[in-house]
Formats: C-alpha cells, structure tokens, sequence
C-alpha cells in the first residue's frame, strides 16, 4: 500500500456555475486515491484480480457514495442534487455535477474529503478562471461560495475592509486634529522667580 501523504501539497478543486448547475472537479493524488479506496472497500469486490486499480475506483459505488457525502453544495439552505459524472484517479480526477432549485450566483459549499481518514488533509479551492483560491480544512469545511467574488469569502468581506478602511482614515484625521489644536492653544507664560 502506498502511504497517503495528508501533509503534502493540498488537494485540489475547481468550481464553475452555468445556470443551476454546479460543476466540482476534485483532484487527488495517487496514493490519496489509494487510501480512499481502501477506506470504502473499493478494492476488496469479486473480480478484482482483473482490473485496475483505478477501474475499481471508478467503477466503486462506495467511491461515488463517499464523494457524494464529503463535497456538496446547498443553495439557500436547501441541499443542491449531487452526480458523479466521472472518475479518473490517473488523470483528471472525480467530476460532481450538483443541480440547484434557481441560477446560482453564490452557494453554501462542503469539501471535507480524506479528512475523515486525517485531519491534516486539506484542500485548495478555485472558481475556474479565477486566481482566487479559498483552503477547506478538517475546522473549516464549509463555506459560502460567491462566483462573482471567485472565491469562498463572505459577501460582507469587502464592506468590512471598507469599514476598517474608513476608521483607520478617521483615526489619522484624529490625530492630526488634536495635534494642529494642542499647537495652536495658547501656551502659560513662563513663571517669573522673585529678585
């Protein structure tokens, strides 16, 4: 068995939306998907000795069930229908397609898969054809998902910059202030000693 390296690079996911519909692409490597198969049993089925590992994999119901239950989507609280469209351990990795109730501009997104088997597992999520990319950890493995943004940031994010902008700006003005007042004061005369 190749050991999982759940300290390595990150995994990897890519978003897109097209109408109501929600495509994930979730990348693993080699010896992740090894470890997951193991985990649900992929490899332990009648036939087994003919095929790939990666055929078991891609032909495993307890793969597709498990993708299913670690990377979901929700709109509106309400959870968006999952698919497996693919899975290709050597090369593109797994394709969930999620379809939603309405057009999708910004979801609630779950990506926790392997941390179940290590805690340390992590992975890096982009909106495809963004720079943007958001890390979905054991702690934190959902978020609100904003397309437009790109990325899994609040839509608030902005409008608290702009908050923390405005009071660091009203500080220096404060500053500046008191210390143009303090210099214009009038000064006490200097105290006059006897002869």
């Amino acid at each position: 068995m190749l050991p999982a390296h759940p300290f390595g690079p990150p995994l990897v996911a890519t978003l897109s939306a097209d109408g109501d519909q929600v495509t994930l692409q979730w990348v693993a490597a080699e010896d992740d998907w090894v470890s997951l198969g193991e985990h649900v049993g992929a490899f332990d089925v009648p036939g087994a000795d003919a095929l790939t590992g990666a055929e078991l994999l891609a032909r495993s119901p307890g793969v597709t069930d498990y993708l299913l239950e670690h990377l979901t989507v929700a709109q509106d609280g309400a959870a968006c229908a999952g698919r497996v469209d693919a899975v290709d351990p050597l090369g593109e990795g797994a394709r969930l397609v999620f379809d939603c109730a309405a057009p999708v501009a910004d979801v609630e997104l779950t990506v926790s898969a392997l941390t179940d088997l290590n805690e340390s597992y992590r992975t890096v999520v982009s909106t495809e054809g963004s720079d943007a990319q958001t890390l979905f950890t054991a702690d934190e493995p959902t978020r609100p998902w904003d397309f437009a943004a790109g990325d899994g940031t609040s839509s608030a994010l902005p409008l608290l910059v702009a908050a923390g902008l405005l009071l660091l700006v009203g500080a220096v003005a404060g500053v500046f202030w008191w210390r143009r007042t303090a210099a214009k004061a009038p000064q006490p005369a200097p105290a006059v000693t006897g002869p």
